[in-house]
């Protein structure tokens, strides 16, 4: 783990006070989990609601505002390796990952980590927090073309291997089949229904790689009427059949012991 956990603190206020501008030698993050926060974070002012965190590195200049009764917050404090990204400070705003991840985090941990494993854990959820930060997802621009590549993705990916066609899916977002497919082309360069078989194989390698059931099972679960049309699906985008694909991880896996 690159970040060495210094502090969790499970925060709330009944009465407005204000936490003066100051500085730090180590990390901060700032998770509202109840009302709304004032803060500002080298002199620009934020308001953060609940689920929003705040993301300050070392040396940065912050204050926090609570104007009104009622508001909760876990402040985590931290040591962070140094590495080769560019230090990155300021708002996270809450959306449904991150959301489902400080649930996570409030269900394992009480008032503060003081055993290891806790602070084993608070550990993984910043480095979660970080790749997070890095990732596509959180530096998508919200024009409408990124909406709707979110959109397809999210839909497709919620599916978990389970097929949907095009017109479900344009059904599903408002949109005609036409639009949808070729918007689609127009912004990536890639036909539609070729995305969603492409990431439902990725599913399906997936489960035949680390599902402990048989290719039978993983078709059912998958949605396939039998084991025919499953084998047909797959050796179609990948040259394979299950069964041979099976056996080829399996070879892999004893040359590699």
């Amino acid at each position: 783990m690159k970040s060495a956990v210094l502090s969790v603190y499970f925060g709330a206020k009944t009465v407005p006070s204000i936490v003066e501008p100051h500085t730090h030698e180590y990390w901060q993050m700032e998770i509202v989990t109840q009302g709304v926060i004032g803060s500002s974070l080298l002199g620009e002012g934020h308001l953060l609601e609940t689920g929003d965190m705040l993301l300050i590195p070392p040396g940065w200049e912050h204050e926090f505002m609570y104007r009104k009764p009622g508001v909760a917050w876990i402040t985590l404090k931290f040591e962070r390796e140094k590495d080769d990204d560019v230090v990155w400070g300021g708002i996270i705003r809450g959306n449904q990952f991150t959301n489902r991840l400080v649930s996570s985090f409030k269900t394992a941990i009480h008032g503060s980590a003081n055993k290891q494993y806790e602070k084993v854990f608070v550990s993984g959820f910043l480095e979660t927090m970080f790749h997070y930060i890095l990732s596509d997802d959180f530096n998508k621009t919200d024009d409408a073309s990124s909406l709707m590549l979110r959109q397809i993705e999210e839909k497709v990916l919620n599916r978990d291997g389970k097929a949907v066609t095009v017109n479900e899916l344009a059904a599903e977002l408002s949109y005609t089949r036409s639009h949808l497919s070729k918007s689609f082309k127009e912004i990536t360069g890639d036909n539609l229904k070729a995305y969603i078989d492409k990431t439902r194989i990725r599913k399906v390698e997936e489960m035949l790689r680390y599902r402990e059931h048989s290719i039978t099972e993983i078709a059912a679960d998958l949605g396939f009427n039998d084991i025919f049309s499953f084998s047909k699906f797959f050796k179609k985008h990948t040259g394979f059949s299950p069964k041979e694909f099976k056996r080829k991880v399996a070879e892999r896996r004893d040359e590699s012991d």
